[in-house]
């Protein structure tokens, strides 16, 4: 009996470390969107600080912007983060009569009710807003 709980203890001991050290909650950008990535049909798009919007339905400028959020990290966020900025970019993104919204704060973004942590390099908004620019 005590050489099965020292075994236990043993395997647990080298396991559980092993287990917390694992990346389970990282995902891509389009794994935390309720909308199907390849038939979104449109988007809308505000950076930090402005009330303007522009809207695009050019496949090729959403599929810019869809890979440029696919080369970031994200890890889903229990409860509500902490410390937010005043504003942060909104996106929306259109798949038919479904919709997804996303506010971009750096570092953190919020799709559908859901917080992320940008994980290794967060959102660079200054990117953010060349892409803002080049849509018409």
């Amino acid at each position: 009996m005590k050489k099965i709980a020292f075994i236990i203890i043993t395997a647990a001991t080298v396991v559980l470390p092993l287990l917390m050290q694992a990346d389970w909650g990282k995902q891509s950008f389009t794994s935390t969107l309720n909308v199907d990535s390849d038939h979104i049909t449109k988007l809308k798009f505000s950076i930090a600080n402005t009330s303007h919007y522009k809207t695009t339905r050019n496949h090729k400028k959403i599929q810019e912007l869809l890979d440029y959020m696919n080369t970031k990290e994200y890890e889903k966020i229990k409860g509500e983060p902490a410390n937010l900025p005043m504003s942060g970019s909104m996106i929306y993104l259109y798949e038919n009569k479904k919709v997804d919204y996303i506010v971009v704060f750096g570092g953190k973004i919020l799709v559908s009710q859901q917080f992320y942590e940008v994980k290794k390099t967060p959102i660079d908004m200054n990117d953010l807003k060349v892409f803002f620019r080049s849509v018409e």
